[in-house]
Formats: structure tokens, C-alpha cells, sequence
């Protein structure tokens, strides 16, 4: 929000300086982000008007002017084509000294003396670009110093202000703030209603009243839009960021400024049948906008329209046919209140943010409307002329904002502080904010204003207590409390300590949005239910994520787009899936891995990472992980795993699938883990035995098994039948070939036996041995190789 001091000091004036009120206003949370001069320094430069303007006698383009500067006549040369007799202007005096450190010294031009200058807008500062000298009002009192004549010694502030307080996009609204840290009452204006007696012409229909409740308008008839909006109207629009258009549209823009109520102006005679109808627009509705983009209306948007066509969207921007020009006679304002809900989003779809749509979207007074349009019509007439009719308003007072009653307890005030304030200050900053209080037990009933949509909460009351209150004075007061160590248990797995294992193995940790695209998430996982966004942020981030797999893939392929060849990443991270009634959030912790499986180096040779690098990765995490072969839609047919622990499905691990990594053009294998709530996952905890002095045993067997059976197979069956003797087994040689049948292979298991407190004897691991054999051949049909 951009506004003049000096326009904010006509509604309260606390007598300090620029610097002052912009540390009260950052002070109360109203962050003021720059102020600057309206105008740079010069001085020397008055009021004055052209007496006469005679053609140079050696100069076409030089007119000599004889100027009236109040108390004498001087002889100027100027240069611009703008330059006439009757013409009130701008005149830098001798001695002047201008923008710049320009000084201005009697002189004389092909001949001709000069006694000062004719002063364009830019040569003061006041423009960018500028058509000539400035024209001033006729009326302008001449001698006057120019400074003084258009109040620049004025500073522009810039204040940034948060999404929740639309309440002060207007200089009443800042005037409130102001007033209530001050302790002072504002200077609210005379608004007098103008030719009630009239009848309208206008026939206003509202079909949706819930989105939109109330709806004024007023027909004012023989405007002359040809008339220059005053000089002090344009100035307090530049001043807070707007340029002059034509006074009617000037007018709108004051009173939205002023008053914090947007508005809209019609040209009666394009209406058909003199009709404004509030409604939905239809399936491809079409309209062009105000500032030419031409937009299809969707169906669950609010227009304005007549009898025929759209005229507007409600809140956001006119449409160009419908708006007021210079040949406009008779004209309609409206001024309307349109609920947040059915305007939120739609400047943002249509691509058509303005002024209005970011005060509807945050919420305007609703007792504002007619006030608006009464001092809009005020300013019409007094300027453009013209006969105003009776208002026609058109509400729905059960859809209207109900002023709310929230409880305030002394003690919650103490509770969020760390604090007590006294009753009277509560009190007092409650009431100066608008608000109606109540006694109650233990506290008060308070009662908020309508222009407030963000108070809601007990929380919120108190925030506005403190702010107002000053943060500078909240007591600095030690915390006194003990402090209790929690458990630190190791029956479940510790995130933080996860994060350690795979940095230590060479992974970068990230962090991405938990939206995604959806076409990669189509991508990816094209049978899963995604959650959409409402209102996303973008196209590209409409869906949450239901795996952190789409987002570590794609850092993997815009790392590769920046010539990186070894790429390890983890992400630990909430995943949103989708139920017929609600949406499971869990965290997830998740791995990728591509390139080399050694950084470069000299002593070994480049080799590409596979799935047992990272299934090495996983063990390192979880040593009592198994893996079971089974299918997953993102990852390779032959290379795709569930992880198993404590016999629970826990998640998956693979290589990418191929269709993936070429559609989005990845290099290389790429192998993937994820595994769902690992802190919820119990852990083995560690026991301790004693070591035991007596001798351990080795027995190898040769085993001939299908192509089908997996090694943990294998291993299960070994360490079930063995039984508590069996220390170490492991697979140490693996054979395809001729000597075995082709759906066949031979695998050579290690065995160690050993007894805690005596050695082993011939007989006992004769009897084991046995045992296993059997149990591999009657459960996986193994045969004992010689």
C-alpha cells in the first residue's frame, strides 16, 4: 500500500515526523518498506502566468513570453510548443536552483533576455516524461511558491502489509491504526447524500446473493467526462501509485484509496434494457477486459452483466466495452460487496490482478457500500456536473458478515504473554480498534468490527493487545521451568541416525515441495490416486506427492543437465496418500543412486552402481532387512524388491523403469529405496554372550536348486534347522554351467558351528547337517552336490 503522509495527516495527525510514524506503523506489524520525498529539492520556483507569447525574432522554435509572477512582470524565452497566453505555469525565478543543483541565472537567447525559466514536470522532478511546460489551475494563486502550492513537501510511504489486514488498504483504514497507537480520534469526512428525490432508472438483479449480499447502484445522468479531474485529485492518486484516466474513473480510484471500497463506473447507454444482473457466468462465456486480454469465463465465476452480455468479473476487472469514455453522458457506479470466498482465485486463474480484487479477496466493510457511493457521487457532481438519481441497493442481509463475539480471558492474556496488563489498557486498546466490550466472568465478551475479517480467536484479540500495547514493552522475564530429559529408546529407529548411516555412504540429503506435477506423477505411478490442490501456486505443483521418488528422480535428471556423473540423494519426508475418506499422511524416507560406483580415481576401474550397491545401503540402515522379489509400476520388471522387516512389508527398492529414464532422459542406471514410517518400524536390540572358548566348526555344503530359489531362502532354512549352534552362514561360491542342469544353479553355503560351553563332537554336527539337508531338499527340492 502505497499512500501520502500528508493524505493519511488529514485524517489524524500525531505530530511526528516521516521517520516516526513509519517505526510505529513496522512497530504494530505493519512493515513500512521504504519512504522517499514526493518531490526531489528545488526551490525559487512560483506560481505564475503567461501574459502574452510572441514568436522569437531569430528563433522559430523559441517563443518570447511576458510572464506575471505576482509582484512583477518578467521576460521569459521558452521553448515549448505548449506555451500561450492565459496559461498559468510553473516559473523558476532568478536565482532558482532546480533538481540537480541546476541554478538559474538572467541570460540571453539569440539575442533575446531571459529572466528565469518555464518549468516542465520532469525538470522539477514531479514526472517521468513530460509534453511541455506544466500547466496549472487557473485559479492558482500567482506568486505562490510552488512547493507550497502543491503541498510537496510530502513523503511517499510504502507499507507491506500482510495478506490477513485488507482493513488497512485504504487511508481510513491506516488512519484507525494510527489513531488507536496514538491514542487520538480521526478526522472522518462529510458525506451528504445527493437527490434522493429522483427515481432510478436502473434495474438491478442479484441472483447470487450468498456471493453477493449487497449491491448499490446509482445512475447519474449528463456528466461531462471532458472536464480535468483537479489538480489535488491527480496528485493524491500519483502519489499512492495510480495515474489520472478521466475524472470519473479518478473518482472511483480516490474513493477506493480513501475509503478502502473498489468501484465501478458504466456507460449507461451501452447497458441493454438498462440492466445489471449479479450471476455465475455461463459455460464459454467470453469477455475482454479492461486491459485488452481476452478471457473464457468459467462457471463458477461472478460476473456483472446486463441483459445480453458480461459486462465485468465481479471484484476482479471491468470489461473494456462496458467502461466509461470521454463521449460517456450517463453513467452508473457500483458499489457492491462481494463475499472472499466466490472472488479468492480468480484474478489469479484470469490473470487479472488489480486494486479490487486484492481488497474483495481480503475483505472490505460491508457497511462501507453506500457510504462509498455517496461520497463518489459527491465528488462527480462537484466536478463533472451532471443529475444523480436514488441509490438502488439490492441485499441479502442473512448472507451479509455477522460481527464477531469471541471470549477474552484475563488469565489466557497471562497464559500467551508470559505477562499480565492491567484491565484498563486491555480495555482502552480494544475499544480505540473499534471494538464493543462486555464484562464477563474471569474476562470480557468482545465484539469485533465488521471491517475485521481476521479476528476470530481469543489469540487473535490478545495479539491485538500487544501489538498495540508495544513489543518493546513486554518485560523481559527469565523462563522458570524444569527441564526433563525424554527417553531416548532403541527399540525404535532413529531418524537422525538414518540421516548419519547414508551420509556416511556418500548421499546428499534434500528438501523439495510436497507438490508435485501431475504429469510426472502420472508418469511414475499411473494407477495411484493423487490429492489436487485448490488453489495451487503453480500448473506444474497442482498434486501432493504420494512417493518422495518423482522429486528425487527429477534432481537426478537436473543434476546429469549439469554434467554431475555420481549422484547419491535421501529425502525424509511426509507422502500424502489418498482413501475413500480421508488422506494418510506418513513419513517416508527415500534414496537414489546414479553413475559411478566409486568416486574417480587412478587404482579402480569406472564401474556403474546396481541394485546390490544399494541394497548394501538399506542393510547398513536396517541389518535385519529382506528383500522379496515383487513388481512396483516406477521400477524395473527384473530388478524391483518389497523390503521386509519383522515380516512386515515396510516398502520397495529397485532400478528405475526404462520408460521412465528415457522419457525423462536419464544416463545411466538408476536404483531407488523407499521405506514407509521408519520410526514406527521396531528394532532388534543387541544381547549380549559371552564369547566362547571353544573351537567353532566349518562344514561346507554344494546344493543343486532351482533358478527360482532366492538365497534367502536358502538362508532361512538353514538357520531354522541348524538351531542355536549355528553362528556365521553364508553364500560363498555360485555356479551355472555345464556340469548342471540348465534351470539349475549351484550354490556352496559356509557353515559354522560352535557350542557356547563345550566343543562339538563328529556325532552332533553329523546330526545337524543332516537335519538341514533334509529340510532344503523337502522344502525347495535342493540336491546335495559331491
Amino acid at each position: 500500500m502505497q499512500l501520502s503522509k500528508n493524505w493519511l495527516l488529514e485524517w489524524v495527525n500525531p505530530q511526528k515526523t516521516t521517520e516516526a510514524l513509519c517505526q510505529q506503523f513496522t512497530a504494530v506489524g505493519l512493515e513500512v518498506d521504504s519512504f522517499t520525498p514526493v518531490a526531489p529539492a528545488f526551490s525559487g520556483v512560483v506560481v505564475a502566468k503567461i501574459l502574452s507569447a510572441d514568436r522569437h525574432p531569430d528563433a522559430d522554435k523559441l517563443q518570447v513570453c511576458l510572464v506575471d509572477d505576482g509582484s512583477q512582470m518578467q521576460q521569459v524565452v521558452c521553448g515549448a510548443k505548449n506555451a500561450r497566453a492565459g496559461l498559468t505555469v510553473a516559473l523558476a525565478t532568478v536565482g532558482a536552483v532546480l533538481p540537480g543543483d541546476f541554478n538559474i541565472k538572467a541570460a540571453k537567447l539569440r539575442g533575446v533576455a531571459s529572466n528565469g525559466m518555464l518549468c516542465a514536470q520532469t525538470e522539477l522532478g514531479l514526472a517521468d516524461a513530460s509534453n511541455g511546460i506544466m500547466e496549472l489551475p487557473n485559479d492558482a494563486p500567482l506568486g505562490q511558491d510552488l512547493r507550497e502550492y502543491l503541498q510537496l513537501n510530502d513523503d511517499i510511504i510504502d507499507i507491506d502489509l500482510t495478506p490477513n489486514r485488507g482493513d488497512c488498504l485504504s487511508i481510513k483504514g491506516l488512519a484507525r491504526e494510527l489513531a488507536a497507537i496514538n491514542e487520538l480520534t480521526i478526522t472522518d469526512i462529510n458525506i451528504s447524500s445527493k437527490n434522493n428525490e429522483i427515481k432510478s432508472t436502473i434495474n438491478v438483479k442479484v441472483k447470487e446473493k450468498s456471493a453477493c449480499p449487497r449491491y448499490c447502484a446509482r445512475v447519474i445522468k449528463g456528466v461531462n467526462v471532458n472536464n480535468n479531474s483537479p489538480l489535488w485529485l491527480q496528485e493524491k492518486l500519483r502519489r499512492c501509485g495510480i495515474r489520472s484516466i478521466n475524472p470519473i474513473v479518478d473518482v472511483t480510484n480516490f474513493v477506493m484509496l480513501e475509503l478502502g471500497q473498489p468501484m465501478h463506473a458504466f456507460d449507461l447507454d451501452t447497458l441493454s434494457q438498462s440492466a445489471i444482473v449479479v450471476r455465475l457466468a455461463s459455460s464459454q462465456e467470453k469477455l475482454v477486459l479492461l486491459d485488452g486480454q481476452a478471457v473464457t469465463l468459467t462457471e463458477d465465476t461472478l460476473i456483472i452483466a446486463d441483459h445480453d452480455k458480461p459486462l465485468a468479473i465481479a471484484g476482479v476487472m471491468g470489461g473494456k466495452e462496458s467502461g466509461v469514455t470521454l463521449d460517456s453522458r450517463n453513467i452508473v457506479l457500483e458499489s457492491a460487496f462481494f463475499s472472499p470466498a466466490a472472488i479468492q482465485g480468480k484474478a489469479r486463474y484470469y490473470g487479472a490482478h488489480s486494486d479490487s480484487s486484492q481488497r474483495f479477496e481480503r475483505g472490505v466493510d460491508p457497511t462501507m457500500t453506500r457510504i462509498a457511493l455517496e461520497r463518489a457521487t459527491q465528488l462527480i457532481l462537484d466536478i463533472c456536473d451532471g443529475e444523480a438519481e436514488a441509490i438502488t441497493e439490492v441485499r441479502a442481509d442473512n448472507d451479509l458478515p455477522k460481527p464477531c463475539t469471541i471470549k477474552l480471558r484475563r488469565a489466557r492474556i497471562r497464559q500467551l504473554l508470559g505477562f499480565a496488563i492491567a484491565d484498563e489498557h486491555v480495555e482502552s486498546i480494544l475499544q480505540r480498534l473499534g471494538m464493543q466490550l462486555e464484562l464477563a466472568d474471569n474476562g470480557w465478551l468482545v465484539t469485533t468490527p465488521l471491517h475485521r475479517f481476521d479476528l476470530s480467536l481469543e489469540e487473535d484479540l490478545i495479539e491485538e493487545v500487544v501489538r498495540i500495547y508495544g513489543y518493546d514493552h513486554i518485560p523481559s522475564i527469565p523462563p522458570l521451568e524444569s527441564l526433563t530429559m525424554l527417553p531416548a529408546t532403541e527399540q525404535r529407529w532413529n531418524m537422525n541416525a538414518l540421516r548419519s548411516i547414508l551420509v556416511e555412504r556418500g548421499y546428499h540429503e534434500t528438501m523439495t515441495y510436497s507438490f508435485i506435477d501431475p504429469k510426472l506423477q502420472a508418469l511414475i505411478f499411473p494407477d495411484e490416486v493423487v490429492t489436487s490442490l485448490q488453489n495451487p501456486i503453480a500448473a506444474q505443483l497442482s498434486v501432493m506427492r504420494t512417493s518422495l521418488w518423482p522429486n528425487l528422480i527429477m534432481a537426478v535428471a537436473n543434476n546429469q543437465k549439469h554434467q554431475q556423473s555420481r549422484l547419491r540423494f535421501f529425502e525424509v519426508g511426509r507422502v500424502f496418500c489418498a482413501t475413500s475418506t480421508d488422506i494418510k499422511q506418513t513419513i517416508q524416507i527415500a534414496g537414489v543412486a546414479n553413475g559411478s560406483r566409486y568416486p574417480e580415481q587412478w587404482g579402480i576401474s569406472d564401474e556403474s552402481i546396481d541394485f546390490y550397491d544399494v541394497k548394501a545401503d538399506v542393510e547398513a540402515m536396517f541389518p535385519e532387512a529382506k528383500f522379496v522379489a515383487a513388481q512396483n509400476p516406477a521400477l524395473h520388471p527384473g530388478q524391483s524388491a518389497k523390503i521386509v522387516l519383522n515380516d512386515k512389508e515396510v516398502g520397495f527398492i529397485g532400478g528405475l523403469h526404462p520408460r521412465i529414464s528415457q522419457q525423462l532422459k536419464i544416463a545411466g542406471p538408476v536404483v531407488l529405496f523407499a521405506i514407509e514410517a521408519p520410526e514406527q518400524i521396531a528394532k532388534l536390540i543387541p544381547q549380549y554372550q559371552q564369547v566362547s572358548k571353544y573351537p567353532q566348526i566349518r562344514r561346507d555344503l554344494a546344493l543343486a536348486l532351482l533358478e527360482k530359489v532366492t538365497i534367502q531362502q536358502v538362508y532361512d532354512i538353514v538357520q531354522d534347522s541348524a538351531g542355536e549352534l549355528l553362528v556365521e552362514a553364508s553364500i560363498f561360491d555360485l555356479y551355472r554351467g555345464e556340469r548342471i542342469a540348465p534351470n539349475k544353479k549351484s550354490i556352496a553355503v559356509k557353515m559354522i558351528l560352535q557350542h557356547p560351553s563345550r566343543t562339538l563332537v563328529d556325532e552332533e554336527i553329523a546330526e545337524i547337517m543332516l537335519q538341514v539337508v533334509n529340510e532344503l531338499n523337502t522344502k525347495l527340492n535342493a540336491e546335495l552336490r559331491e
